[in-house]
C-alpha cells in the first residue's frame, strides 16, 4: 500500500511526531492508565475517548540499524470496551523512495472485572483481534491471522503489575501451514515520586516478553528450525503530563532457540495522547 513518494522517510516520520505534539498541546484530559511498553495490558479508555500513539522502533544490527514506525489508535465504546486499529511502517526498505505500510490490525478489549481499592485498582480484560492482509507484500505476510487472550493488572500509587497471555492463530502462506504462537508479558512498574493527578508523572517499567512458536508444516511434514521459544527483557519509562505520554524503552534478547532468525536489541520511543 504505497501512499506517496518522499526522499527522506525517516525525517518525515520524526517531523510527524513533532507536529502531532504541537497540534494537541492545548488539550487538558489526563493520561494516567499504563501498560507494558513492549507488551499489552487490560486498560481501555473512557466512553467516546480517542487515543493516538506513534512509536519509533530502532533494531540494532551489526552493520546497520532498522527503523520502523508503529501507529495505534484506540476508541472507547464505553468505559470497559474499546476497539483499536494498528499498523507499522518500515522506514529503510529497499524501495526507500516510497512510504509502505504493513497489514492492518483490528483489535478489541473488554474489561470484565474491576475492583477499586485504597490507593489502586485491580482489573482484567479479555482481548481479541484480527490482522488483515492489506499491506505491502514485501513487508507483511499475505495472511489473515487471529489473536485472543486475557490480561490482568494491579495499578497502584506506588506499584504496578501486569500479566498477559495471547494465542495467535496463524493461517497458511504459500502452501506452508504456519505454526501458531503463544505470547506472554509480565511487567512490574514503580512510581518513584508520587505526584498529583494533573502533575508530571514518571513510572519506571521492567518486563519480560516471551514468544513460543509452533512448528511450520508442508504437506504434513514438519519443517526444520521452525519452532522454538524466545524471551526478552525490557526496561523503560512512562512519562506523562495531562493528556500526553512519552515512552522510551529498550528491549534485550535473553533466550532464543529459534534458528531461522536471530533477535537483536530494540530501542523504542513512543508519543501518545488522548482526547
Amino acid at each position: 500500500m504505497k501512499i506517496f513518494n518522499t526522499s527522506n522517510p525517516l525525517g518525515n516520520s520524526v517531523k510527524g511526531l513533532f507536529l502531532l505534539a504541537v497540534f494537541y498541546v492545548g488539550s487538558s484530559t489526563a493520561v494516567r492508565a499504563h501498560e507494558p511498553i513492549f507488551g499489552i495490558g487490560p486498560r481501555t479508555i473512557w466512553m467516546y475517548g480517542l487515543g493516538f500513539e506513534a512509536r519509533l522502533n530502532i533494531q540494532s544490527y551489526t552493520r546497520e540499524a532498522m527503523y520502523e514506525m508503529d501507529y495505534h489508535t484506540i476508541f472507547g465504546l464505553n468505559a470497559d470496551w474499546a476497539i483499536s486499529l494498528s499498523t507499522h511502517q518500515p522506514l529503510n526498505t529497499p524501495d526507500s523512495q516510497a512510504l509502505q505500510f504493513g497489514n492492518l490490525g483490528i483489535s478489541t478489549k473488554y474489561r470484565f472485572f474491576r475492583n477499586d481499592v485504597e490507593g489502586g485498582v485491580y482489573h482484567a480484560a479479555v482481548l481479541g483481534g484480527v490482522e488483515l492482509p492489506i499491506g505491502d507484500d514485501d513487508i507483511s505476510p499475505n495472511t489473515t491471522d487471529v489473536v485472543a487472550g486475557l490480561s490482568g493488572a494491579y495499578e497502584g500509587r506506588r506499584w504496578l503489575m501486569f500479566t498477559t497471555g495471547r494465542y495467535r492463530l496463524n493461517t497458511n502462506l504459500n502452501g506452508i501451514h504456519r505454526g501458531d504462537a503463544f505470547l506472554y508479558d509480565i511487567a512490574l512498574g514503580i512510581r518513584p515520586i508520587q505526584t498529583g493527578y494533573y502533575d508530571p508523572d514518571v513510572v519506571l517499567m521492567a518486563e519480560f516478553n516471551g514468544q513460543i512458536f509452533g512448528a511450520n508444516k508442508r504437506n504434513g511434514q514438519v519443517l526444520p528450525n521452525s519452532k522454538g521459544d524466545r524471551l526478552f527483557a525490557g526496561f523503560g519509562a512512562w512519562i506523562t503530563y495531562r493528556n500526553w505520554a512519552f515512552k522510551p524503552g529498550i528491549q534485550l534478547p535473553v533466550y532464543d532457540n529459534v534458528v531461522r532468525e536471530n533477535p537483536v536489541p530494540r530501542f523504542t520511543f513512543g508519543i501518545e495522547f488522548h482526547i
